[in-house]
């Protein structure tokens, strides 16, 4: 092959996983706003979470077992299965808890800005554990994302009360959760491959979750069709469809690159919270998203 045709399957390599990335982007940040949603239709965090698990976990194990028709998929199994599974119940099942908790005291459009504010204790974590000393700036790029934030958080006050403040740190907790396992799933990612990863670390979370779903007691038969509706979209649109293809995109763009794509995060989730659930979109959301943004992209430049 040509230096002309690698460079133009290069090419076409970024555009796809560009694509396939905005699309993961975009899958993602409707999720939040479906969850407050399956809240009005009288779902609580144990209810949502299972109907979630129930119709994406039989693909998840499809997937797997397709994946494992080769012998050299199932020897990366064999030696590394374990640690796909614990790092992806911390990142998919204790994140995602208090994610899904976080929600039933703020608004979408806050949730999704504390969840985006993950890359910065990804530079703390990396910084304390990792003795990996952030670049200069990092620490002011950090500074503007909370004060951001925390213009949006004083607005919200008046409409949601003090709980605004419990909501907050639930969301987090759910994004340093989540950093934890993006440090953690790294060296996991590079042995085994992101599919299998994702399907193994996604499969296991979900297995955890109707553990959860049995001792809770919790019976499918007892809520609503709108409700089991929209845990399947949840499910399939906003778990299983974006999972791999910001697994497909991570094979095709570099880490920066791929960060960047996810800026357009809380700017679809602040359109869909604002056309579907009525929520306020005032100056200072304006102003505290445009922080917030500017720092992550801040951070992963300096990344």
């Amino acid at each position: 092959m040509n230096d002309a045709s690698v460079s133009t399957q290069d090419s076409s390599d970024y555009r796809t996983g560009i694509i396939y990335a905005l699309i993961g982007t975009v899958l993602f940040s409707i999720k939040p706003v479906l969850i407050k949603l399956a809240y009005t239709m009288g779902g609580d965090a144990t209810a949502i979470m299972s109907l979630r698990a129930a119709s994406s976990l039989p693909i998840y194990f499809l997937i797997l077992l397709w994946l494992c028709r080769n012998a050299s998929e199932r020897s990366k199994v064999r030696q590394f299965g374990w640690q796909a599974a614990l790092v992806g119940v911390l990142g998919y099942y204790f994140a995602a808890l208090l994610d899904i908790m976080a929600l039933e005291f703020i608004s979408a459009q806050l949730e999704r800005l504390l969840i985006f504010l993950f890359p910065s204790f990804v530079v703390i974590i990396s910084w304390v554990f990792m003795k990996e000393a952030p670049r200069k700036g990092t620490f002011l790029s950090i500074a503007i994302g909370y004060v951001g934030v925390a213009m949006i958080v004083l607005h919200d006050f008046s409409s949601f009360g003090s709980q605004v403040w419990l909501g907050s740190v639930m969301a987090i907790g759910a994004a340093l959760t989540f950093a934890v396992y993006l440090v953690l799933s790294k060296k996991v990612i590079g042995q085994m491959g992101s599919q299998l990863f994702t399907s193994i670390g996604m499969g296991s979370a979900g297995l955890v979750i109707m553990a959860q779903y049995q001792v809770k007691g919790a019976q499918f038969s007892d809520m609503s069709n709108e409700l089991i509706a929209l845990g399947v979209v949840l499910g399939f649109f906003c778990t299983v469809l974006p999972s791999y293809f910001v697994a497909a995109a991570m094979a095709r763009l570099t880490p920066s690159v791929l960060s960047l794509t996810s800026n357009i995060g809380p700017a679809v989730t602040a359109l869909f919270a604002i056309t579907l659930l009525d929520e306020a979109f005032t100056i200072w959301h304006g102003l505290g998203m445009i922080l917030v943004v500017y720092a992550v992209v801040r951070i992963n430049k300096k990344s």
